[in-house]
């Protein structure tokens, strides 16, 4: 025994180390980690001054935004502004072309005119006092001139209107090119200044998003070396969380099925004790005692033309948007919901092999598996009728149209042997 202690030596003097140890680590894990969490928080202090300054810049570019609005406002303005006067250029341009066009058909006209205009400057008519020995022929010259003169001082004012107003359309017509070239300019400098704020509030941003992307990698660096020290603690808090999530999980499932299989078990009880209610008489041997299930008007009976080119099966009863529907006689609901284009409907199982549809209402009240005396309410009608129930003579008829059938067996047979009145309207 004495022999074995030697060997046991070096293991407990590596042990007694190996303890002395554990304490340091522990201690220069802690400092460690008291250095990484003092970084952490400098961090996230420059972090938060970085992101005021860029709070600051987006203030600025909201400013900024506001100046580009009023400044591209100024533009359009501009823009409608240089519209008007190349629109007035336009219209200056036509007046002179067709002055000048008029001037040009008229060349020779004028012509005449002004050679008319020489010849009696040249050769004025003879007065009297001058030569009184040609008096006929004074005269005439006189009746002439006095015929000619008039009709060329016409045509001379005439003419010296046109070429008056093509001197006022030139003048204008430069004023215009003038004011067009201003407003021209002015809209270049406002597109220079709209370039230029636009490139400012793209680069407000630049630089600060870069600074806070750069800290936000440092801390993220930080985060991670930080992280292996913390590891296990957080490792544990998530399993237990994890545990916990999973037993209230699994708790909620248990009360839900739970809630599940009693609410089945209440449906399937009401529907044993509604099939235990049975119609009060024969579905056969009520006829001509069955109220019609809504008011309205009757536009189809059982066996009239459906305007496609076949007969009806069952009667078409037009009411009023939101008229009440009830059942018209005891019986169990075997079916109800949306069908096809006939809106919302109804199948009541009636007994002796009989079942009586309603088609087209808007809302249905009544469920699947409900045992319905005669009279209970089931729905109300919608605002409009369901393709289903129009036939082709009523296809522009706006009201809601009830549609009802009557089947032994399967197959759809006249109802109208029920109904007090027979095919009287559909009153109460």
């Amino acid at each position: 025994m004495t022999s074995s202690l030697p060997n046991l030596r070096p293991m407990l003097a590596a042990l007694a180390a190996f303890a002395v140890m554990i304490p340091a680590a522990s201690a220069q894990t802690a400092d460690d980690l008291n250095t990484l969490e003092q970084q952490l928080d400098a961090s996230k202090s420059l972090q938060e001054q970085i992101a005021a300054e860029r709070e600051a810049i987006v203030q600025e570019q909201a400013a900024l935004s506001q100046k580009l609005i009023a400044l591209a406002e100024k533009i359009q303005s501009r823009e409608a502004a240089i519209l008007g006067a190349e629109e007035r250029l336009q219209e200056l341009d036509a007046e002179q072309l067709k002055i000048h066009t008029g001037l040009a058909a008229r060349r020779e006209e004028i012509s005449r005119l002004l050679a008319g205009l020489q010849r009696i400057e040249r050769n004025p008519p003879p007065a009297l006092v001058v030569e009184p020995t040609d008096v006929l022929s004074a005269l005439r010259s006189a009746m002439m001139f006095g015929t000619i003169v008039p009709e060329l001082r016409q045509e001379a004012a005439s003419l010296s209107a046109q070429l008056a107003r093509l001197e006022t359309l030139q003048a204008q017509t430069v004023t215009e090119r003038e004011s067009l070239k201003d407003h021209v300019a002015r809209l270049f400098s406002s597109r220079r200044e709209m370039t230029d704020l636009q490139a400012r509030k793209k680069s407000l941003l630049a630089d600060t998003n870069e600074r806070l992307k750069a800290e936000k990698q440092r801390a993220r660096a930080l985060a991670e070396k930080a992280k292996d020290m913390k590891q296990l603690l957080a490792t544990l808090e998530e399993e237990r969380l994890k545990a916990e999530a999973a037993e209230k999980a699994r708790a909620e499932a248990e009360a839900k099925t739970a809630a599940e299989l009693k609410a089945k078990a209440e449906a399937q009880a009401r529907i044993a004790a509604a099939k235990k209610l049975q119609p009060r008489m024969a579905f056969a041997d009520i006829k001509a005692s069955l109220q019609y299930p809504a008011q309205g008007q009757i536009l189809k009976v059982y066996g009239a033309s459906d305007g496609f080119g076949g007969t009806t099966r069952g009667i078409f009863v037009a009411t009023r948007a939101d008229a009440q529907v009830v059942t018209p006689a005891d019986g169990h609901v075997e079916f109800a919901g949306p069908f096809r284009s006939y809106g919302q409907l109804l199948i009541l199982n009636t007994g002796g092999g009989y079942h009586v549809l309603l088609a087209g209402l808007g809302e249905i009240t009544a469920e699947q598996g409900q045992f319905l005396q005669a009279g209970e309410p089931v729905g109300i009608m919608g605002k409009s009728a369901a393709p289903g129930t129009l036939t082709g003579d009523q296809l522009q008829n706006g009201r809601p149209v009830l549609y009802i059938e009557f089947r032994k067996n399967g197959e759809a047979i006249d109802s109208s042997p029920w109904w007090i009145g027979g095919f009287a309207q559909a009153r109460g």
